[in-house]
């Protein structure tokens, strides 16, 4: 199961939906956005930053919270979600419009 760390940052008794942060790395407690590349640790489910993958766990492959080892395979790199808006830039994939037709016929 995958574990989201919740945001502490926003006022006390606000339902998550309606805070600007929702949810943080499990580790360096930076707040996790659309933007964000996030990586699971499988053995505990912990989401955290690729950047903290890579400067704090990658190098002794053990999980900072539990201590547990890890192999390659316990280490799932996430796809980034999208703005929502159709014009955005840096998803890493190229958007093409194609003409298909016409979408409604009138008789």
């Amino acid at each position: 199961a995958v574990v989201s760390t919740q945001s502490t940052g926003d006022v006390q008794g606000t339902s998550t939906i309606c805070q600007e942060v929702r949810y943080m790395c499990a580790v360096t407690h930076d707040a996790l956005s659309n933007g964000s590349t996030c990586v699971v640790l499988r053995p505990s489910g912990n989401v955290i930053t690729l950047d903290c993958y890579e400067k704090l766990v990658k190098g002794d492959m053990v999980e900072p919270l539990t201590g547990v080892k890890l192999k390659e395979k316990d280490v799932i790199i996430l796809k980034r979600g999208s703005t929502g808006y159709a014009g955005a830039k840096n998803t890493g994939e190229d958007l093409v419009a194609k003409k298909k037709g016409a979408v409604l016929m009138a008789n």
